[in-house]
């Protein structure tokens, strides 16, 4: 068995430790970190001035078979921002913008276009169109773009739209 000291004097240094240890009061808690002030956001990048670097505008290609009249229509269901309709009796695609304006660029991954656009009521929204023949080659250019195709116009912001198959189609139904 082993034996426990009894000399007191080799554990005073200890216990006097160890009891004014206990007697000293408890350290006040470290005040919380102020957090960083919100960086303010950075502001937004000016638009490209390449339009194949712009975003695309919000919505969704939807093709609406009819006879005569075929479309394909850009945006949300409540307002297109772009139409491609055709007119199969008269044999003439309409490119139509949202907005009033006086003239339509459409640009295409190949060639862009200038029209004199006019005022044309869609369905009570007010659109600037132009009327061009079924068989006008910038339509081919448009139906075979590349990603995207492009339009602006005076006075109206720029709007880029994926090239998909919905306006091919229309332009197809006043060819047929």
């Amino acid at each position: 068995m082993a034996s426990f000291p009894t000399n007191p004097r080799r554990f005073a240094p200890l216990l006097l430790t160890l009891i004014l240890g206990a007697c000293t009061p408890a350290a006040a808690p470290a005040p919380e970190p102020v957090p960083p002030a919100a960086a303010p956001p950075a502001p937004s990048p000016a638009p490209s001035a390449d339009w194949r670097d712009w975003p695309l505008t919000p919505g969704t290609w939807r093709y609406i078979a009819g006879t005569p009249i075929s479309e394909a229509r850009y945006g949300t269901p409540q307002a297109a921002q772009f139409v491609v309709r055709c007119d199969a009796g008269k044999r003439q695609v309409t490119l139509m913008r949202a907005g009033s304006t006086t003239e339509l660029t459409v640009m295409a991954s190949t060639r862009s276009a200038r029209f004199p656009a006019g005022h044309i009521d869609d369905r009570g929204a007010a659109m600037s169109g132009v009327v061009l023949n079924a068989n006008d080659g910038f339509l081919d250019v448009m139906a075979f773009s590349r990603g995207r195709i492009a339009v602006t116009a005076p006075g109206l912001p720029g709007i880029a739209l994926p090239a998909w198959a919905e306006p091919a189609r229309a332009i197809e139904d006043c060819r047929k």
